[in-house]
């Protein structure tokens, strides 16, 4: 009984320090991501209105690295996530990411905007 007792509370500890490892990595990966938007802005906009066909290849070679490594971000991000309860995960992330805590709130902020267009 006592082995079992103690296994569960190894279980439990090792659980949350997994969950609390790849929430850390989820972070990461958003403050990654935050600080990558303005630069894919600005090569979208290069890429296509760009001077020329050299620039904007460059802008769009660029672009593509910048999107696939993105990419590559989102998938692992899904995989974490997968092991998890979802709202559970995304309250310990909002608690302790302030960079998921942003990206929340530019989403909201984003989402109002389209629905204040929609209505109009």
């Amino acid at each position: 009984m006592r082995n079992i007792f103690f296994a569960i509370i190894l279980i439990t500890f090792s659980s949350c320090s997994n969950m609390e490892a790849d929430a850390e990595k989820v972070c990461d990966f958003t403050t990654q991501t935050t600080e990558m938007m303005p630069e894919i802005m600005q090569l979208s906009i290069k890429s296509a209105f760009g001077g020329d066909e050299e620039s904007k290849e460059e802008a769009k070679k660029q672009l593509d690295d910048l999107e696939n490594k993105l990419e590559s971000m989102v998938e692992e991000i899904a995989i974490i996530k997968i092991k998890y309860d979802e709202e559970e995960f995304e309250a310990y992330l909002l608690d302790n990411c302030e960079s998921a805590k942003k990206l929340l709130e530019m989403g909201l902020a984003l989402q109002e905007l389209g629905d204040s267009i929609d209505e109009n």
